[in-house]
């Protein structure tokens, strides 16, 4: 089909991106597939040849078959898509010809966004951000409600935005991510006060421009009011939100394994995870392909990356984080249908909660890979935000009533603050 409107690309010059066929997103990730994926599969034949369907269902919806190892059934060793090799690039599933590519309906227009699971993302290798034109307009001619009209989106629970305010929403806070000389602790830190402070305002009648004029004023004296008002401890109850917060972005169910376990039998393996996180002692969870063995106390003594990322945008850490932050605002990717419909203010909540979860998975994650390290590399900040990166708004369990309560609860009481507030050492469980 033909797209009749303009596709925006992500206004991020400084994000660039090419496959380098690293084969790491055909590696650990659960691919729903297409009533025309699986017509698709069906003309290649491969149920014939791999002796079963190449596909798995659950709960009404079709995935690609993984190996035991989470890696996909058409992976090579080469690393290579063998559907790729075989038939070439439009005869893959439509998520595997887009990643890390999207298109999001906003309503100014189908919004180019971007997947930070991607290594070649994270590493900012390749071309810029504009020369995907003619992806975003086959992604788009594959999935047709990408370019859709876009739903309403809610600037507060109860409260709809405009277009305007959500432009001018995005536009400040990206300018603020992209502030010279403000460490990315101080950032962030401000990225939280904004989602409570418009949390608790009141803006019924604070509509388009006098919307615009309001953020534009938090934005210029920020800095100061942050300086005045440091975070201060995270209670022990506000703690075990950001702990549950952790455990919801890092829960990966297996479909293969859930479906021979049974129901029962997955629910009580998921319970004792997310007691183990809730507790924080002994061993971390295993996390599938990411850490293994790693106890939390020794994750813990590692200080907190990005309150050591104190050197600005120059620090390869701090631009990591920065670009995906700025990626997730201005790829439409921070709420409504980028984010399970989540209002402007909520959705900026949960993105505070996305890099402070990074932040403590960074650690762990650098005792996996060297038990006598001490101290945060760019690879296990990479791994870390990755991993929150894959499931952001595309995990059922962050798009329940739960995790908006949790996320109301953390505007309490500067909760979203204090549990986001990158302290030399961050979380350490009680």
């Amino acid at each position: 089909m033909a797209v009749p409107l303009p596709i925006l690309t992500l206004d991020l010059p400084a994000q660039k991106y090419s496959c380098h066929a690293c084969g790491n997103c055909c590696r650990d990730f659960t691919v729903q597939l297409r009533d025309e994926d699986i017509a698709r599969l069906g003309r290649q034949g491969w149920s014939a040849e791999l002796g079963a369907e190449p596909w798995v269902e659950f709960r009404g919806s079709r995935f690609l078959r993984q190996r035991p190892d989470g890696s996909c059934i058409f992976l090579q060793d080469d690393g290579l898509c063998r559907i790729h090799a075989r038939y070439g690039l439009q005869e893959k599933p439509v998520a595997c010809r887009s990643f890390p590519l999207s298109v999001m309906p906003t309503a100014d227009g189908p919004q180019q966004g971007l997947n930070f699971a991607c290594g070649s993302v994270q590493l900012n290798k390749g071309a810029p951000m504009a020369s995907h034109l003619g992806d975003l307009r086959r992604i788009a001619e594959d999935a047709p409600e990408t370019i859709g009209q876009a739903r309403p989106v809610a600037l507060l629970p109860g409260r709809e935005a405009s277009p305007l305010e959500l432009r001018a929403l995005a536009g400040v806070l990206d300018q603020w991510m992209g502030r010279e000389g403000a460490s990315i602790a101080t950032r962030i830190d401000g990225l939280a006060w904004i989602a409570q402070a418009l949390r608790h305002a009141k803006l019924a009648s604070v509509k388009d421009a006098r919307f615009l004029e309001l953020v534009t004023t938090i934005v210029a004296t920020l800095e100061d009011e942050l300086d005045a008002d440091p975070p201060g401890v995270a209670t022990e109850r506000q703690e075990r939100m950001l702990r549950q917060a952790i455990f919801m972005r890092t829960e990966d169910p297996r479909l293969d394994r859930m479906k021979a376990d049974g129901f029962l039998r997955t629910a009580w393996r998921q319970w004792r995870r997310q007691r183990a996180f809730l507790l924080g002692g002994g061993t971390v969870p295993e996390l599938r392909g990411f850490a293994k063995g790693v106890r939390f106390q020794d994750a813990e003594v590692i200080p907190n990356p990005l309150h050591d990322a104190a050197d600005g945008h120059d620090d390869p850490i701090d631009d990591l984080v920065t670009r995906w932050v700025r990626a997730r605002l201005r790829g439409a990717r921070t709420w409504g249908a980028g984010y399970y419909g989540f209002s402007a203010v909520e959705g900026l909540a949960a993105l505070c909660v996305d890099v402070a979860s990074a932040a403590y998975l960074a650690r762990v994650h650098a005792v996996g890979r060297d038990p006598s390290a001490d101290r945060v590399e760019v690879p296990d900040m990479a791994a870390a935000v990755a991993r929150i990166d894959r499931t952001a708004g595309r995990a059922p369990w962050l798009a329940t009533s739960g995790e908006r309560l949790r996320l109301s609860f953390l505007a309490l009481d500067d909760g979203l603050r204090r549990t986001c507030a990158l302290h030399p050492c961050g979380v350490e469980w009680t």
